[in-house]
């Protein structure tokens, strides 16, 4: 069971009642994520994700110094030459990392994310030394 914002929960019930496409699975279940043929794979959702994080598509332009026409990573399947363009994993840190910043319980954001502390500490926390001292002085603070 995951918490979803009330914003995100009206989201998701119009993407279900508009367009997710009426199929089922293997299995005779209703994928949220899916297209005409099915459950949507992984290589699919990372080519969306890698698609959806080039700038050129949010900005119309390159910080790359690119043109757009002659960028090859304008091309739908292409998409992962971006230099900017980011994979699911950066998305799952940076959301991790953002719980985190927000003074998020290291124990709620380990249940959320479904990943132990000790590998959020690892491998998810970008927080430097000096941050996690700062947000511990604020807490402390504040109690």
């Amino acid at each position: 069971m995951v918490a979803l914002s009330d914003q995100l929960t009206l989201l998701l019930d119009d993407w279900l009642d508009a367009k997710r496409p009426a199929v089922t699975d293997d299995y005779g279940r209703e994928p949220m994520l899916a297209s005409r043929e099915g459950r949507t794979n992984k290589t699919t959702l990372r080519a969306y994700v890698y698609r959806g994080t080039r700038p050129c598509v949010y900005s119309s332009e390159c910080p790359h110094d690119r043109g757009i026409g002659e960028c090859s990573a304008v091309e739908r399947d292409t998409a992962y030459e971006c230099p900017s363009s980011v994979s699911p994993h950066a998305i799952r840190r940076g959301s991790i990392t953002h719980s985190l910043n927000s003074d998020m319980p290291d124990k709620v954001v380990s249940d959320r994310a479904n990943v132990s502390q000790r590998v959020i500490e690892q491998h998810y926390d970008q927080r430097t030394e000096r941050e996690k001292m700062e947000q511990r002085r604020e807490y402390l603070d504040n109690l």
